[in-house]
């Protein structure tokens, strides 16, 4: 059996240049209040549930349309759909593992052509973004329902992420690549790690880890 089937990507500070929610709180007026629910968690005075949340809840009220808006103006790397093709012509299949929720990756995924998503879920009605209060913030057991459900076992999978709930999943994935991260856990238990602003190098990083015996 091949080792390696898959590949999931985070997207905040992964497939972005710094992180997402920064964006699309600007572009909502609700800047301050990202500010503050970030400076509250890196001083520990609000868990990583209660961040995501207060992250998820600053398009609440919103509809679809404003926060795609924002997503297209959000700064990314470059060749992301080239990279993936890539990817996927070299057998593997990709996704999105990322606290992001359901619009969130659905956009990206239609956008950049990958196959689905372990996320986070928010409710939306109508078209307009519900309040996402009391959710728990898991990649582990998002990749693992993805899986079940894509058919594949979490040791095939190759994740990439910046983050240290990133480092998390590479103990649980087959092996794990950093990307533009300066978290310590990310740097000691990714099998490498990238800096960049092109999606090509990332890939070629994926390709080359997936290849060592």
């Amino acid at each position: 059996m091949r080792r390696y089937r898959a590949v999931t990507f985070d997207i905040d500070g992964t497939l972005t240049i710094g992180h997402g929610w920064f964006y699309i709180a600007e572009m909502l007026g609700r800047g301050a209040e990202y500010r503050k629910t970030t400076a509250a968690y890196r001083s520990g005075s609000i868990g990583e549930d209660e961040h995501l949340s207060n992250l998820l809840n600053l398009a609440a009220g919103c509809s679809i349309g404003m926060v795609e808006e924002a997503l297209e103006r959000t700064p990314k790397l470059d060749n992301i759909a080239e990279g993936i093709r890539m990817l996927e012509d070299n057998g593997f299949r990709t996704f999105l593992l990322t606290h992001n929720p359901q619009y969130v990756c659905s956009w990206y995924a239609s956008g950049y052509g990958l196959q689905g998503y372990g996320c986070a879920e928010q409710p939306v009605q109508d078209g307009i973004i519900g309040r996402a209060d009391g959710i728990h913030a898991d990649k582990g057991a998002w990749l693992a329902r993805l899986c079940r459900r894509v058919g594949i076992d979490p040791s095939q999978t190759i994740h990439a992420g910046d983050s240290e709930s990133d480092a998390r999943i590479f103990s649980l994935a087959g092996l794990g690549i950093g990307v533009n991260s300066r978290n310590g856990s990310v740097r000691t238990l990714g099998r490498a790690c990238v800096n960049t602003t092109d999606m090509m190098d990332v890939v070629e990083s994926i390709l080359s880890a997936a290849s060592e015996r």
